[in-house]
């Protein structure tokens, strides 16, 4: 019996309704993000004030200490009562869609906004992008809530949310899309790129009219990167790589050794860094906060190499302590600023060695942003667009593209997990499912090419328990498989797995669609 297909040749509004939904949370999004960004940057302003006033009087740290003990001690009380607040937020994001964890929306919403704008404005080496995305999300489940939409709907008004609060925060509609597709949704279906960049365009949209027109790190290329010094671009992609490499796993293995401090309860961990960060501000207030004023610096002002150095080992390893006390807040920007460094290291060290003109320093600090974050995340795509649209500057593309391909390849052949990923994996490990309305629920795979289940027959795939293959989708085509349908690459598998199961049967189904059969 051959496979039955269907070609669909009446008006479809499934993808209107996709975009009324993506505009209702995007411009929700967007107001609250940018009222976030806001406090932020208030708190930053009067946190810059009272490090300079303990450099002429040391007589404040009797009013500092104690004000940032009560920081913390505020921001631990309001993560006991909810420890998926704890750090960045995007793990946990990325493990509600794949169905392994629920979260309350309400919850996530008043407390990660109230424990960022405390923590992230005290000046700690961490950044607003995470929380962010965390508070899309639960915009866009509390607007599925508010139509009862459940399943793959639900999923995909929270996604949206996600990509919708990158955007507003770093004013990069692409970026916000790639992210969600790339890193934490990892499907390009049409639903989730179409809705995700409607979010986020009408994010955007908000955040610029509070913030305005204009790039959030306006750094200029002096030159088109020459041919001739591309062999330079590969050297850079190497360090981008081994560094980011140690990056992810200290951003991994940080959290355990701070799990093995027994005197001090998880949720008042985050009273270490956020003391730490006070002598920093005063010896090192340029580095302060979540990394785009150093970066600006660096890129505005002729800063001595040792300087840099200092800079870069400073936010390295102060950089990992914030993240791994499990402070609300993302690394984004960090890791942003520790690949700038690099860049302006590694640029400045062959500019005084005669390699490189002294015009090409901040090419390498953009390129070094690109590729770090890159290696961090292995995110590529999210990484080339990210850097893009921050920069607003498309001038030495390729050259970038290139960084980002080579620092790639070195975390890959090293090992490194994609960071979101692993985090939202750890998640898991301690969580149950949790019930929902309908006892099943739909699971969207991309096959991918040379995968293991590339030109199989259906009855010849060994398919995840609890779950049953329904559809394969084939560019326009529908396709209701039987055991002789040949699976190809590009084929979108639609799945039925039973609600408690979604987060394991998907799992499988990820590893059977991406595995490389050898």
């Amino acid at each position: 019996m051959k496979s039955l297909a269907k070609r669909t040749h009446h008006i479809d509004f499934s993808d209107l309704r996709y975009v009324l939904f993506a505009t209702i949370i995007g411009i929700l999004t967007g107001a609250v993000i940018a009222s976030f960004r806001y406090l932020i940057q208030v708190a930053l302003k009067w946190s810059l004030i009272i490090y300079n006033g303990l450099d002429h009087n040391l007589n404040l740290l009797w009013f500092v200490i104690p004000l940032f003990l009560l920081i913390s001690i505020v921001t631990g009380l309001i993560m006991k009562g909810d420890p998926d607040v704890k750090g960045s937020g995007i793990p946990q994001v990325e493990a509600q869609l794949a169905g392994n964890i629920e979260t309350n929306w309400v919850s996530i919403l008043w407390r990660k906004f109230v424990t960022g704008v405390l923590t992230v404005g005290t000046g700690i080496f961490l950044g607003r992008e995470g929380p962010s995305v965390q508070l899309g999300g639960a915009i866009g489940q509390g607007v599925a809530q508010g139509f009862k939409e459940v399943g793959s709907e639900r999923r995909l008004m929270i996604a949206t949310g996600a990509a919708a609060g990158l955007s507003a925060t770093f004013s990069a509609p692409l970026a916000g899309t790639f992210f969600v597709m790339e890193g934490v949704y990892r499907n390009f279906s049409p639903a989730v790129w179409l809705s995700s960049l409607t979010g986020s365009i009408c994010a955007n949209f908000v955040s610029l009219k509070v913030f305005g027109l204009k790039p959030i790190l306006p750094i200029f290329y002096s030159h088109t990167f020459q041919l001739q010094n591309y062999w330079q671009l590969i050297i850079l992609g190497i360090i981008l790589g081994v560094l980011g490499y140690v990056y992810n796993l200290g951003l991994l293995d940080l959290p355990k050794w701070f799990a093995k401090i027994k005197i001090i309860p998880w949720y008042f961990m985050c009273a270490i860094p956020i003391l730490m960060v006070i002598p920093i501000g005063m010896f090192f207030p340029t580095t302060i906060g979540s990394g785009s004023r150093v970066i600006m610096t660096v890129a505005t002002h002729n800063v001595p190499l040792t300087a840099i150095f200092v800079f870069l080992i400073v936010r390295f390893v102060f950089g990992l302590i914030t993240y791994g006390a499990g402070i609300p807040g993302g690394f984004f920007m960090p890791v942003l600023a520790v690949g700038s460094l690099i860049g302006a290291a590694y640029g400045g060290f062959m500019s005084q060695s005669g390699l490189l003109g002294t015009g090409y320093v901040n090419n390498l600090l953009i390129f070094g942003m690109a590729g770090y974050f890159a290696a961090v995340s292995k995110a590529p795509f999210t990484s080339i667009m990210l850097i893009t649209e921050l920069v607003g500057n498309t001038k030495n593309f390729m050259a970038l593209a290139l960084v980002v391909l080579v620092s790639y390849v070195v975390v890959d052949m090293m090992g490194g997990q994609p960071i979101y990923q692993a985090l939202a994996e750890r998640l898991t490990a301690i969580k149950t499912y949790f019930n929902a309305d309908s006892k099943t629920d739909r699971i969207q795979v991309p096959v991918y090419e040379f995968s293991s289940i590339e030109n199989k027959l259906v009855k010849n795939v060994k398919w995840p328990e609890n779950s049953i293959l329904i559809t394969i989708s084939r560019g326009n085509l529908h396709i209701i498989p039987n055991g002789n349908t040949k699976i190809k690459a590009g084929d979108t598998l639609i799945v039925l797995a039973h609600r408690d199961a979604v987060g394991p049967v998907k799992k499988q189904l990820v590893k059977m669609a991406m595995e490389i059969d050898e």
